[in-house]
């Protein structure tokens, strides 16, 4: 194990040199030295000059990532959308990073076309575009047709860039892990717990048929809406490094002048591509990370098309329930409430000050509280939320800040087609179609269904959890002080409590067999199974209710008699 490390090291050794060089080049061999604080490497860094280091510190960070490749850049990228973690000038600059290189040549497109799917360029499609019309710094895009006339778009990756990014990782591994031991004290949070965010990330974007199953789900969502449009995967020669799908062809959203010579109604547009946001998140959970104009095509007058879902991002219940929970302690100034639940999230960190935390929530909500909605900017209200967690060392979930920077982008980019927009407005009108969606029956059966199988199965797991509890102290591995007296009191109290767990599980398995009958069954033309399923969720729901009254009634006689 030694020898591989050691090994490993000198392989990157010319890397770390590299690395080394553009750190000072931009004025920042203090880092340097205090990583490297004795032998050859602290004189080979004073020796050089700090040629960039008269540039603010913020600029000067977003050229050494620039200059430092494509891990880097993408770290940066991913950086960007953190304002819980960074300051306003930094994120505002690290947006800049620009993800541009070289083409490669086709001969080289054709290899790798050919080594992933087994089928040569020429016998795959009709025509092929020897010039990219994009090339990143992952990948790059070609303009082709298939064999039946279908225009698509190739996007091949680039030759070695999965051994490129993972040797990175690990200098980028290394590197966190000398941060945070001498940087312990200056940082709000740990490089390491970065780097590993990071990493999860950039394998993803890596893994190119991951964006294609985000695509596919995008279609499947938006399939019977006539207002979004999503590109068609063509799975036969889509692989981890090749993806083809349908050539979306329309206007993109930052040329408004040509939308509006069409004749074309911007702000009815602008409104399209808010409330489908807004679906993204409330209805489907799963949105797109990066809405700005250039992955927005106006198809027509009463359409648009949403491409490149490399950068995307899942909302579970649990964030869902946060994200929900959190407007509506917003709306009511509940600032306790505000603060409980980023606790249960374990956002709040130990350095984090709660009373001047509470200060600055108090504040913003009673600043944005008393503005009139048309008058509510969204991003100017998220980026305050987010200067207020870097601030007081609050570190949110990542769905949630990649959200916030989603919002900000998509106001941006709405309000190029409409100066007047407001997408507090919109949120206000779509609340009332997020609520009969979610008051939708089958949609309240499932999730009935999922609460009492949750239920059902946690009391099914108890006895187990007792009984494991009471081998370990069985084995002496747990120890109590026990007076005499409170033996007979202890044993009372383990009837009940069986008795309770019995009564839990009878009531448990009425309600979720009902449910299954209530999903199932057609309610609504009151069929057989649907009545049966309808009483037995009338009896399991009466019987839990009569059960919790005893319960609080029998608590409150024992508290009385004490």
């Amino acid at each position: 194990m030694t020898l591989r490390k050691i090994g490993n090291g000198y392989k990157n050794i010319r890397r770390y040199k590299e690395i080394g060089e553009i750190l000072i080049k931009y004025g920042f061999d203090y880092i340097a030295i205090k990583l490297f604080p004795k032998g050859p490497i602290q004189s080979w860094i004073q020796k050089k000059s700090n040629m960039e280091s008269f540039l603010p510190v913020e600029k000067r960070i977003r050229m050494a990532l620039e200059e430092l490749g494509p891990t880097f850049i993408k770290l940066g990228q991913i950086l960007s959308t953190r304002p819980d973690l960074l300051s306003e000038e930094m994120i505002n600059e690290l947006s800049m990073l620009q993800d541009c290189a070289p083409a490669f040549p086709i001969h080289t497109v054709e290899k790798i076309f050919l080594e992933e799917t087994g089928v040569k360029i020429q016998n795959a499609f009709l025509e092929f575009q020897e010039n990219p019309v994009a090339a990143a710094s992952i990948g790059q895009v070609h303009q082709a047709r298939l064999r039946n006339g279908t225009k698509v778009v190739v996007k091949i990756q680039r030759p070695n860039i999965k051994q490129i990014i993972q040797r990175d990782m690990s200098i980028l591994c290394h590197l966190a892990t000398l941060f945070d031991e001498y940087f312990k004290d200056e940082m709000p949070v740990h490089a390491k717990e970065i780097v590993e965010e990071y990493s999860h990330s950039i394998i993803r974007e890596l893994d190119y048929s991951l964006e294609a199953r985000n695509t596919e789900r995008f279609r499947e969502n938006f399939k019977n809406q006539t207002e979004v449009c999503v590109p068609l995967i063509f799975w036969e020669y889509t692989t981890k490094r090749i993806l083809v799908l349908e050539e979306i062809e329309g206007i993109k959203a930052i040329d408004v002048i040509q939308i509006r010579q069409r004749g074309w109604d911007t702000a009815k547009i602008g409104d399209i591509i808010a409330r489908s946001f807004m679906k993204q998140v409330f209805l489907y959970g799963l949105f797109h990370g990066d809405p700005h104009p250039g992955n927005i095509f106006v198809l027509a007058h009463n359409k648009v098309a949403f491409i490149d879902m490399g950068i995307t991002s899942y909302l579970d219940k649990k964030t869902m329930a946060f994200i929900t929970n959190l407007f509506i302690a917003g709306a009511k100034k509940n600032v306790d409430k505000i603060i409980n639940l980023l606790i249960e999230i374990e956002a709040v960190s130990q350095e984090t000050e709660m009373r001047r935390l509470k200060e600055d929530i108090s504040f913003v909500l009673n600043y944005y509280y008393n503005t009139p909605l048309k008058n509510l900017k969204m991003s100017e209200a998220v980026s305050e939320l987010m200067r207020i967690a870097y601030d007081n060392r609050i570190k949110l979930p990542s769905q949630f800040t990649i959200l916030g920077k989603a919002i900000i982008t998509l106001e941006g980019c709405v309000k190029r087609l409409n100066p007047d927009f407001s997408l507090s407005d919109v949120t206000s009108q779509f609340m009332k179609e997020i609520t009969t969606h979610k008051l939708n029956p089958k949609r309240l059966a499932n999730e009935l269904l999922d609460y009492s199988e949750d239920v059902f199965f946690t009391l099914k797991d108890l006895p187990l959890l007792l009984k494991s509890l009471m081998k370990r102290i069985d084995k002496n591995e747990m120890r109590f002080t026990i007076e005499q007296p409170a033996m007979q009191s202890i044993s009372r109290e383990l009837d009940r409590f069986g008795v309770r767990i019995s009564v839990s599980i009878m009531i448990s398995s009425i309600l979720i067999a009902s449910a299954m009958g209530l999903k199932h069954g057609d309610l609504e033309k009151m069929s057989y199974i649907g009545r049966i399923a309808a009483i037995g969720y009338i009896i399991s729901g009466l019987l839990g209710i009569v059960f919790i009254i005893l319960i609080i009634y029998k608590n409150s006689r024992r508290s009385r008699r004490k």
